[in-house]
């Protein structure tokens, strides 16, 4: 197995690794851009699944979330 070097790695979200029934995927350089990134579709197309998302305690329990879903990948 390749150990990945920083010049590979990238930091991958999905929503289906969440455990949503949508196919939104995204890759990045840093944890903080894949987790913006990341609300931000949270925000605009699941606020069903997760009701509001405003307030700063909701807003970093929906990071934490975020960060357990997200994956360092390869090129």
């Amino acid at each position: 197995m390749e150990i990945p070097n920083e010049e590979t790695m990238l930091i991958r979200y999905s929503c289906k690794d969440m455990g949503l029934k949508c196919s939104f995927v995204v890759k990045g350089e840093t944890l903080e851009e894949v987790t913006k990134q990341a609300l931000d579709h949270v925000r605009e197309n699941h606020t069903r699944e997760f009701n509001s998302i405003n307030s700063l305690e909701e807003i970093e329990q929906m990071e934490r979330a975020l960060a357990r879903s997200t994956r360092v990948v390869t090129g």
